[in-house]
């Protein structure tokens, strides 16, 4: 594993619900878009000098290979549009399509799962983060694609746009979203 999980062990979880039951019990959407893509712009805000974790696009190619050798890789996991591919091909696809390096000033602190699941709220607050066994310095795409998936799929694809233009991004660079969707689906 290349996050932060082996290192950080057990912790306890922030207090509060997960945004997911939040969203399925019919908690105001559009709060809990906003409070969710805020919590998420703070968090890649935070200073990352002296975070030892690489979940950088190269670490993740590295670690999905060493999962497809391991043979831990499950096409029945993988997205709908995915299981067409053997965990293999499906490799070499995010081998070849592997967006450009980043510089180290475009790096942050990355949750490396964010999804509904691991956001707690409690009083219609964001409390903390849960499941941060894949937490490192990494491309903030990383969360916002695997965000963006949960959404869509949870809420529906009318809550990426709203979610989007909260953590502030003007133009979102979808070739890197889709990059980090492919990408995840071998490192489940």
């Amino acid at each position: 594993m290349v996050g932060a999980g082996a290192a950080i062990g057990r912790h306890d979880d922030p207090p509060g619900e997960s945004a997911a039951s939040l969203a399925l019990a019919g908690f105001d959407i559009t709060a809990l878009l906003v409070a969710v893509a805020h919590a998420l712009r703070d968090l890649h805000a935070i200073p990352s000098t002296g975070c030892p974790f690489d979940v950088s696009p190269g670490a993740l190619i590295a670690e999905a290979a060493h999962r497809v050798e391991r043979g831990v890789v499950m096409v029945e996991q993988f997205d709908p549009p995915y299981r067409r591919y053997a965990p293999a091909q499906l490799l070499d696809l995010v081998i070849r399509s592997r967006p450009p390096d980043l510089t180290s000033e475009h790096l942050v602190l990355v949750q490396g799962d964010a999804r509904l699941a691991t956001v707690r709220f409690a009083d219609g607050q964001v409390t903390g983060w849960t499941s941060l066994d894949r937490a490192g310095v990494g491309d903030p795409y990383r969360d916002l694609a695997t965000m963006a998936a949960d959404l869509a799929g949870t809420v529906g694809p009318e809550a990426l746009g709203p979610f989007i233009d909260a953590y502030g991004l003007e133009h979102a660079d979808v070739v890197r979203l889709d990059w980090h969707v492919m990408a995840d689906q071998l490192l489940r």
